[in-house]
């Protein structure tokens, strides 16, 4: 059930959990369910309240040091169901060769076996309604991509072929998509306009765990919280910034050891490399276009290949198709309903002497979509290619607090978001691969690739993080080179858990989500064990 701390008439309330979940966003809201499903009584606290707001809306600003942060204001949304308001919700697992050692760009081994992560992906495809498990079997994937995209398929060795999957724009909201739980299980409830102000640890000399949690609303209200566990999941900012107000509440409880708590902050870095010059725009369509299969989208991208990367000393990268349009089109109109039926605030005018336009292309995708099964791309667009890298580790691009507080007495958080040289590099390495690949391919017969790279990027005005926030809580084998455990657990407090995208050690070559989501799924088994543990439980 969901409540407003704003409208408790307590000015103090209190109350046990087994799980305490800071954050009902994506990750925490498919914990809570996953939780639930084992039969454990969980208690959520967010921030916001049941609209998704931006952070300056409820006064979670960041100071910005480095290079700016986009994703820091245009990347995150409080309020239930937090950055699932917004996301696309693309889903493909990292690769097995981004979990493994690479010492020729710096990245160690995760602690925990690609094989283990991928066996929790069954079960995140199953809660989502993605294609059943049986039908991705690698064999199955492979038929697939070569009967959709034949000539992308065999491009070149450097790359290697994947399809991402999107969720229904009706599954992307968590609050939505788990609206049943969320409204009536009397087993979980969910508080609204509860900001975390304070987590106290045990005085105890021989017992290291946070005893209570304290949440306050703007108007004053608190609500003291006594956890058998907690799961910090308030997204990989704020999540990092409730633990160094902790390590600094509690002397250094988490750094003393040395753990590089907000320290190696990376995201993704995604330049436009080039733009193409269609001869032929029905048959790029065809070449390159999203598909659909057995309902869901499926976008194609070019990953590069654990080889390559390792006899040309690069981090993980992918190359895939974009287009951009002028807002004029029937495509954006379509997006843009949808996109306000995931959650988030769009607009849906436009002029009247645009309607002829808009209902051609409509009919064009409707065409297309049940035809070719495709996206039809539209005429006269941008058609853009996008190189994302994953950026080598960089123990001073950091998270700290500042001095300042907000207006609930907390410190804000900096960022000091760096960028160095290798990064550029990998940037260029892999745009001329991908170059190359498809002027030596029968794909220019029909679109010419053509180079858009800048001469510098001093300004770095070019470059966009994509909101992939990782590193600074890093996962690892021990106190001193990590914050938490394999099983998502802070070294230091018995009972603290820890699930975003910053506990990944690297950001890999895919987008963090599908990830993330089989990482919490096994932290919900971890949690349902610990707690049948006689010595987990409170004393």
């Amino acid at each position: 059930m969901i409540r407003n701390l704003n409208l408790t008439e307590d000015a103090e309330s209190v109350c046990d959990a087994q799980v305490c979940i800071i954050g009902a966003g994506t990750a925490g809201i498919f914990l809570a369910q996953q939780l639930r499903n084992l039969g454990m009584q969980v208690v959520m606290l967010e921030a916001g309240d049941n609209v998704a707001r931006k952070p300056e809306e409820v006064d979670q600003r960041c100071e910005q040091r480095g290079i700016r942060y986009r994703g820091a204001e245009d990347g995150r949304s409080f309020g239930i169901g937090g950055t699932s308001v917004l996301w696309g919700g693309q889903m493909i697992p990292i690769s097995k060769s981004d979990m493994g050692a690479r010492p020729a760009v710096g990245f160690e081994a995760w602690p925990i076996d690609y094989a283990e992560v991928a066996s929790y992906l069954p079960i995140v495809r199953q809660q989502l309604g993605l294609s059943d498990p049986a039908d991705s079997t690698e064999e199955m994937n492979a038929d697939l991509q070569q009967r959709k995209f034949p000539v992308l398929f065999q491009l070149s060795n450097d790359f290697n072929l994947r399809l991402s999957e999107w969720l229904p724009f009706k599954k992307r909201n968590f609050a939505m998509t788990f609206a049943d739980r969320l409204n009536s299980d009397d087993g979980l409830t969910v508080w609204l306009n509860a900001t975390v102000v304070d987590m106290v640890r045990s005085s105890s000399p021989t017992v290291s765990r946070i005893e209570t949690i304290t949440a306050q609303s703007l108007n004053g209200r608190k609500l003291l919280v006594r956890p058998s566990f907690v799961v910090i999941s308030a997204g990989a900012l704020e999540s990092t910034r409730l633990l160094l107000e902790f390590d600094d509440a509690s002397e250094r409880s988490i750094t003393r050891s040395g753990a590089p708590l907000g320290r190696y902050f990376a995201d993704h870095l995604s330049v436009t490399c080039g733009r193409f010059v269609c001869s032929d725009w029905r048959r790029f369509n065809l070449a390159v276009s999203p598909i659909f299969e057995k309902g869901l989208m499926q976008t194609p991208r070019l990953e590069l290949a654990g080889l390559a990367q390792q006899k040309k000393g690069l981090t993980s990268a992918f190359a895939h198709f974009t287009f951009v349009t002028l807002g004029d089109t029937g495509f954006d109109v379509v997006r843009n309903v949808l996109r306000r039926r995931q959650g988030e605030q769009q607009s849906l005018n436009f002029s009247p002497a645009l309607l002829g336009r808009v209902v051609t292309d409509v009919s064009a995708m409707a065409f297309w979509r049940f035809v070719y099964q495709r996206l039809r791309i539209p005429r006269g667009a941008d058609l853009l290619l996008q190189v994302d890298i994953e950026q080598t580790p960089n123990a001073d691009s950091r998270l700290y607090l500042s001095g300042e507080r907000d207006g609930l007495n907390r410190k804000m958080l900096v960022i000091d978001w760096q960028i160095k040289p290798e990064d550029i590099r990998v940037i260029r390495s892999v745009a001329d691969l991908t170059i190359a690949a498809w002027q030596s391919s029968t794909l220019t017969d029909f679109a010419d690739l053509e180079l858009t790279l800048p001469d510098d990027f001093d300004s770095f005005a070019t470059l966009h993080d994509v909101y992939h926030p990782t590193g600074s809580v890093r996962m690892g084998n021990s106190a001193a080179s990590s914050v938490v455990d394999k099983d998502l657990r802070l070294w230091t407090v018995d009972n603290c858990y820890v699930t975003t995208t910053a506990v990944f050690p690297s950001a890999g070559s895919a987008n963090p989500g599908m990830t993330h989501l089989a990482l919490t799924v096994r932290l919900a088994e971890h949690l349902e064990k610990s707690l049948k543990t006689p010595s987990a439980k409170p004393a």
